[in-house]
């Protein structure tokens, strides 16, 4: 823990959202008594060993391997705490998050350490500006800082604002993605064969991670994995 942080904790303690306990925005003995999200296909959402896409749902318009999530969207403790980090700059409460979602990975995922690289999907220059941080990058560098992980955030770069995914038809999501984001070859060319794990707040679709995890599959990325907090 950062001084700065200890110090912060001392004035101004953390209480978790659900029992008001101490130190934690979201204690362990709240979080167990939150129903878990269940370990599901992301394409046929039957149930799937450790989140993985099934042999006979993989197709060709299929790209990632596993969907991992930790929670309901739809709790309201999640819910909230999720919602106050993204907009009302609570990025301790994804420090917080980010060693649950890291236990919740160590129990989907074979690779080693070594073995994954962690990358967010980008946000438009001008909306990180309004909001000034990623809170997928908050996560990523707080799990990265905790247990010594690999990160890169120069390989996807998003060069086109978007509209929100959750509120497009099908087709209006690829639609909505074409030509939206650009990668570094020469920073991929450093993690040939590696697993990337997309770490993110809350998945509605799966449109973009699909998008992303063509391009990277068509530079040799060995498997790709999509971490989340959260899904409806």
């Amino acid at each position: 823990m950062r001084i700065v942080d200890f110090f912060k904790d001392l004035i101004a303690p953390k209480k978790c959202y659900s029992c008001h306990k101490e130190w934690l925005f979201l204690c362990k003995e709240c979080l167990e008594e939150i129903w878990y999200f269940e370990s599901i296909c992301p394409v046929c959402k039957q149930s799937s060993r450790n989140f993985e896409v099934h042999f006979y749902c993989k197709n060709d318009f299929v790209y990632f391997d596993k969907v991992i999530i930790l929670n309901h969207y739809k709790n309201k403790i999640i819910k909230k705490l999720i919602k106050d980090a993204k907009f009302y700059h609570r990025k301790d409460i994804l420090q917080d998050l980010s060693i649950y979602l890291w236990n919740k990975l160590l129990s989907s995922i074979d690779e080693k350490n070594d073995e994954i690289v962690l990358i967010s999907i980008p946000m438009f220059f001008w909306k990180k500006m309004l909001r000034w941080y990623n809170q997928s990058e908050v996560l990523i560098k707080s799990l990265a800082d905790k247990f010594n992980i690999k990160y890169n955030f120069k390989i996807i770069k998003k060069i086109k604002s978007t509209k929100p995914q959750s509120h497009l038809s099908k087709i209006e999501r690829l639609e909505n993605l074409q030509n939206v984001f650009i990668f570094n070859k020469k920073e991929l060319q450093k993690y040939k064969h590696k697993t990337f794990i997309i770490v993110d707040d809350v998945v509605s679709t799966w449109t973009t991670l699909n998008e992303i995890a063509k391009l990277l599959k068509q530079n040799w990325v060995k498997k790709i994995y999509w971490l989340c907090l959260a899904s409806d």
